[in-house]
């Protein structure tokens, strides 16, 4: 038991690395460029590794292939319906996607070519949507299907409020006001819920329980 919590607390630290390069740069421990040339490709590497040694494991929510692969996908699944709940929104003017160009001129560190710009940002939120889900799988030691829908709800909304106590805001010049508070909390409401159904769905049957 001792080994899988170490293992657990290793796989959550890579993969909460994804947000330590954009919290880095908010207080000027280290540029995003930085970060994302020299730690995050090691740290997305060791991860694949893990999954992919422990891919013949019991499976179930207690192997790190699942905690990984699995967490992995239902985060860009849950990323995608947050964004597809934001569209609307943004169509009608809300700077929702304004932080995505930033990302990536922040990885990049330069403003050219566009489309980089574009796809380094895109790509970083993926990444966090990722990260997300697999930190969520890594935490449950006890899961069940109601444990893991809810928690996935109170994951994604403790996130946000955990992001908005940063400089996230002011950082990317967002007006922090009800309008905005309603569309960011329940935008991450989406991202849990989708996240705790996946979980429930892919993460957790009788025939994937591990012994």
């Amino acid at each position: 038991m001792p080994l899988v919590l170490h293992l657990r607390a290793i796989v959550f630290g890579l993969a909460f690395l994804s947000f330590a390069c954009l919290l880095g740069q908010f207080f000027d421990f280290w540029t995003m460029h930085t970060f994302g040339c020299w730690v995050l490709p090691p740290a997305t590497a060791l991860l694949a590794l893990i999954a992919y040694r422990s891919r013949r494991q019991t499976a179930g929510v207690a192997n790190p292939h699942t905690w990984i692969v699995r967490g992995a996908v239902g985060g860009v699944v849950a990323a995608l319906a947050y964004d597809l709940y934001r569209l609307p929104f943004v169509l009608g003017g809300a700077p929702l996607f304004k932080v995505f160009p930033r990302f990536g001129q922040l990885l990049l560190g330069a403003d050219e070519p566009t489309w980089l710009v574009q796809l380094l940002g895109w790509a970083y939120h993926f990444s966090n949507g990722a990260a997300l889900g697999i930190m969520f799988l890594a935490m449950v030691v006890r899961p069940n299907p109601r444990l893991l829908f809810w928690g996935a709800v109170a994951w994604a909304l403790f996130i946000e409020v955990m992001l908005l106590a940063t400089p996230y805001t002011n950082f990317f010049g967002l007006k922090l006001d009800g309008r905005f508070l309603f569309l960011t909390i329940s935008a991450h409401l989406v991202f849990g819920i989708t996240l705790g159904w996946w979980c429930r769905r892919f993460a957790f049957t009788p025939a994937r329980m591990a012994a």
